[in-house]
């Protein structure tokens, strides 16, 4: 069956088995194929393999679905359901022995970020809505954290931040599913700590989206800085929700009394994320040709006489980081046109914008694996396949925490989906 058509009938009502999802989407995502392959602990999943207990979850998930869940729009059914099936996408891969306490165990460390940055470019193919599609991404990257958060006794801020990066809701009936779907000697236990992360994050007003408290500072400040343009509340509100998860104020009247000393002036800073070929210099051109444009390709040009030339790369970046931190100190405005697929690198020109006071927006250009490969052969410079997909291969997914403000957008310079935006 068509992975699009298969995937309707499950937008529609349909509970296919974990068998049936492997037929189905095993060519387009092949790590489904490894599950039978992938061994877990045993004091943890005395179920068996990875295959056995997503198939467990996938069970547990449906009859959530038709009791206390039935309340869940389509949408969010759906991107339950592909959470349940691929929570555990990056086990096969991450999946290693290691001595714990003095036993070995078996551990699949950092299995759940890694799996969302491989199915981020996977999950676009397929037909499904944008939201679905984020929802799924941050149902596979978060799904631990809602026990973390009871464990490490963390308080209402942190509860919070999750709620800003994934639906709350959600990953309550993920986790729930999770632990019904194995069979360990704490399975209780487990079961108590989700319970009391749901209790919390009701409490705390943690429970939706974005959190409740966070909406009325969006007004608050809309309505106190009316004169202001939409960059200067985008920032005092990114401010705000920085400070306030940090500890550092308790309400959004504490940050509009400090943004007396940087609102009036400060740096803008865009950094894209995207393969090559993904669109990145065009939706430039189109969309804020008052920016100044640093781009590491044409650094490399000029340094390393190639744009391919991957041997001063360190020079390419210190000459374009200090160019970036001159056009910072005179508040301009500017882009950082660059792949920026791993976490670190991206970090290193937030940090330096950050130290200099910037807005930092970062424009993701979400693309199907298909859309890069055929965009690339369009180039005008293309890059040989092997290293598109070895790009494809190693690039981490950004976070919605990462910047102030985040735009995504497809291989038409369409939007997709805006956060932290008026």
């Amino acid at each position: 069956m068509d992975e699009r058509e298969f995937l309707q009938q499950v937008f529609l009502g349909k509970t296919p088995n974990v068998d049936q999802f492997v037929d189905v989407l095993g060519d387009r995502l092949p790590l489904l194929k490894q599950y039978k392959t992938t061994p877990q602990d045993p004091e943890w999943h005395a179920e068996g393999d990875v295959h056995i207990h997503v198939g467990m979850v996938l069970n547990e998930t449906y009859k959530l679905l038709q009791t206390e869940a039935n309340h869940l729009d389509p949408e969010r059914r759906l991107s339950l359901i592909l959470g349940a099936l691929l929570h555990d996408i990056c086990k096969p891969i991450a999946t290693k022995e290691q001595e714990i306490a003095g036993k070995i165990r078996t551990v699949a460390p950092r299995h759940a970020s890694k799996g969302r940055s491989y199915l981020a470019p996977k999950l676009m193919g397929l037909g499904l809505s944008y939201p679905i599609i984020e929802s799924t991404l941050s149902l596979v990257c978060y799904h631990h954290d809602p026990k973390k958060l009871v464990i490490k006794d963390k308080p209402a801020v942190n509860y919070k931040r999750i709620a800003r990066l994934a639906d709350p809701e959600l990953l309550y009936w993920l986790e729930l599913a999770d632990i019904r779907g194995r069979e360990c000697q704490d399975k209780q236990q487990q079961l108590e700590i989700v319970e009391l992360y749901a209790l919390y994050a009701q409490e705390y007003e943690a429970w939706e989206s974005f959190g409740r408290e966070y909406k009325p500072w969006r007004e608050y400040f809309n309505r106190e800085l009316a004169d202001y343009d939409r960059h200067t509340r985008d920032f005092v509100l990114a401010q705000a929700i920085a400070r306030y998860e940090a500890g550092k104020i308790f309400t959004p009247e504490s940050e509009l009394a400090r943004s007396y000393n940087y609102r009036d002036a400060f740096p803008q800073v865009v950094i894209t994320f995207g393969v090559s070929g993904s669109g990145k210099s065009s939706w430039i051109a189109d969309n804020i040709k008052d920016h100044t444009v640093i781009s590491l390709d044409s650094i490399r040009s000029q340094i390393a006489n190639s744009r391919s030339d991957q041997s001063q790369n360190s020079k390419v970046v210190q000459a374009a980081k200090e160019q970036l931190k001159t056009l910072l100190r005179s508040h301009s405005k500017i882009v950082w046109d660059a792949t920026s697929l791993r976490r670190d690198f991206r970090q290193q020109v937030i940090s330096i914008s950050r130290q200099y006071g910037a807005l930092v927006t970062l424009v993701i250009f979400h693309c199907s694996e298909e859309v890069y490969f055929d965009r690339n052969k369009q180039r005008q410079h293309p890059i040989p396949e092997a290293i598109l997909l070895k790009q494809l291969n190693s690039l981490e997914f950004p976070e919605l925490d990462e910047s102030d403000r985040t735009i995504v957008v497809d291989e038409q310079g369409n939007t997709l989906a805006t956060h932290g935006i008026h």
